[in-house]
């Protein structure tokens, strides 16, 4: 697989400029080719597989039907259920970790991608500050086919912390997969850049955040537009959310694009107290406050369109997020079919009058003190808000304080049996149902729960 998005899009332009294999996609002769419904590919997908080829076995555990449950151990930067080890090196990784089978959840086994510098552990053992040893859970489980959330958990070089983030793509995984590659090393190189001219902690951390996610951004629409104007139009509206937590001694840094979450839970709560506090905003355009935003910048514009009496609302009615990574057709002209191109080949129509950017990458960041008993730091896409409430899994948090692993499991086992519930069904058959369709019951649901013992 290639390091990030950058080299997975070009590679294949540069092949597609190359008159030595034009007749590789524009053959004489039309194939018969599978429709969207049948192949789950839009034509960046098709573009992207073609020419690189992904191994087979990454693909079916990445994207399978197992969730993947992870805990990380000493210095961390990707764990995931995409390579086995058999023979000697197997019998060596074994001592380092055990399978957990959770309830409800099937698993591989404890087949883990490792590097250099990633391992995983299953137990627990003492917490030192601002080292991400054993600090964290992270479950993902599918909806889509493929998935569309991605996540990245990793200790910072060039300051002492360590930054989890939650990617929650749409209209493909793309961009997703290109922030969790690249943005926590873009943040930690501004850090180091900056550090000399930024003396205040604070203001490092938050400028060199609204740098590297500015750089996510540049790197795909540099690719993104030569991929729509060689006619594949879906990359206009490939983007993500995101939602990043920085920790750094007693300080939580958050910065936000679009409707994932955070919460900081506190444990010497009362059950009856609100044991927790939102590290972030939801930025969509269901939001009242968002709404009033865009029609004070937008007056004299249709901004925002709701449909189902208020229930669900859209900027121009097209996208719910107000803030998000990519989603060119909201943000730039060249994106919004300039050409007047035939909607038969896959082009939306183009927005009247257009006067973008309506949304905008810039992320909303706060920043918030460690106070005692803050003892879990929770992110989730929006597909396990969509279930729970943060009420709910605060207590779930404080009914299982000492055990992180049990957090995580309630989490997920509540949040699928709501998700039952709601489409009149049992915990069991929801989990029959294939990827892609079980996309209409559930979206795709990725949680992080880090452990802050220690902090402060």
């Amino acid at each position: 697989m290639y390091k990030n998005l950058t080299s997975l899009i070009q590679k294949p332009l540069t092949f597609l400029f190359n008159r030595t294999i034009k007749s590789l996609v524009v053959s004489d002769q039309k194939p018969k080719r599978k429709s969207k419904k049948q192949s789950g590919l839009s034509a960046l997908d098709e573009l992207l597989f073609r020419y690189t080829k992904p191994d087979q076995q990454f693909l079916d555990a990445k994207y399978g039907f197992n969730a993947q449950f992870i805990v990380y151990e000493t210095k961390a930067s990707y764990c995931d259920l995409s390579k086995s080890y058999s023979g000697e090196d197997n019998e060596r990784f074994k001592n380092n970790y055990k399978s957990i089978v959770l309830p409800l959840i099937m698993i591989y086994g404890c087949h883990l991608y490792m590097n250099d510098e990633t391992k995983c552990f299953f137990g627990s053992s003492s917490l030192k500050k601002n080292q991400l040893d054993q600090r964290v859970v992270l479950l993902q489980y599918a909806a889509n086919n493929p998935i569309e959330d991605r996540y990245k958990v990793n200790q910072l070089k060039n300051i002492n912390g360590y930054a989890v983030s939650v990617f929650d793509g749409h209209g493909g995984w793309q961009l997703a997969e290109l922030a969790m590659n690249i943005l926590h090393e873009k943040i930690d190189y501004y850090i180091l850049k900056n550090q000399d001219q930024i003396l205040n902690q604070d203001d490092l951390i938050q400028q060199s955040i609204c740098q590297a996610y500015s750089d996510v951004e540049q790197e795909f629409y540099k690719v993104a537009l030569q991929a729509y104007n060689m006619g594949f139009p879906s990359v206009a509206r490939v983007g993500s959310c995101a939602l990043t937590a920085i920790v750094v001694g007693n300080k939580v840094y958050s910065a936000n694009l679009g409707d994932s979450k955070g919460i900081i839970v506190n444990v010497s709560n009362k059950m009856n107290e609100k044991a927790y506090k939102k590290i972030n905003h939801t930025l969509n355009a269901n939001s009242k406050k968002e709404q009033r935003r865009l029609k004070s910048v937008f007056s004299d514009d249709d901004i925002v369109v709701c449909k189902n009496g208020e229930k669900s609302c859209y900027v121009k009615g097209r996208l719910q997020p107000t803030r998000s990574l990519g989603d060119f057709r909201l943000k730039f002209q060249e994106f919004n079919n300039p050409k007047n191109v035939s909607e038969d080949k896959g082009y939306l129509k183009s927005i009247s009058n257009f006067k973008g950017p309506y949304i905008s990458s810039t992320p909303d960041q706060k920043v918030f003190e460690i106070q005692k008993g803050d003892r879990y730091l929770i992110l989730g896409s929006d597909g396990l808000w969509d279930e729970l409430s943060k009420s709910e899994i605060s207590k779930i948090v404080q009914k299982n304080q000492n055990n992180k692993d049990e957090i995580i499991k309630q989490i997920f086992e509540e949040s699928l049996s709501h998700a039952a519930k709601s489409n009149n069904m049992s915990d069991e058959d929801i989990r029959k149902i294939p990827l892609g369709k079980r996309r209409k019951l559930h979206d795709d649901i990725t949680v992080i729960v880090v452990d802050l013992q220690g902090q402060i």
